[in-house]
């Protein structure tokens, strides 16, 4: 899939399905530093009544914030769907700048391989 090169930072984006509605997530990191992923909770309609965990996120520089983490039906990404994922949830764009960081969570699943020169990434089970 490609990706854009921007600030040093490989931005990608993915689909994700959610209480049975489909969204694409752009404007995303791929955070090797991260152990987990998030998203947005603007992005969208979160149904807080639904089971989840009060987690907190940890960043460079000492910053924190509370997210909380739910299943989702699904994520895709590069023609590979994940079922029944844990995503984070959370105040990230206003924070971070970002929709998202797709952190080691969901890249530990694979073989990911960055081809700078032609701005693509590719993910192998």
């Amino acid at each position: 899939m490609r990706f854009e090169w921007r600030g040093g930072l490989v931005w990608v984006s993915f689909k994700l399905a959610y209480e049975g509605s489909e969204h694409e997530i752009g404007n995303c990191i791929l955070d090797t530093g991260s152990a987990t992923t998030a998203i947005d909770i603007d992005l969208v309609d979160f149904n807080f009544q639904k089971h989840a965990t009060i987690t907190r996120l940890f960043g460079i520089g000492g910053g924190t914030q509370e997210v909380i983490a739910q299943k989702v039906d699904s994520v895709t990404m590069d023609g590979h769907e994940m079922r029944n994922i844990e995503l984070e949830f959370g105040n990230i764009c206003s924070d971070i700048g970002i929709n998202g960081f797709l952190g080691n969570d969901i890249l530990s699943l694979y073989t990911v391989t960055i081809d700078h020169s032609r701005k693509e990434i590719e993910f192998k089970l």
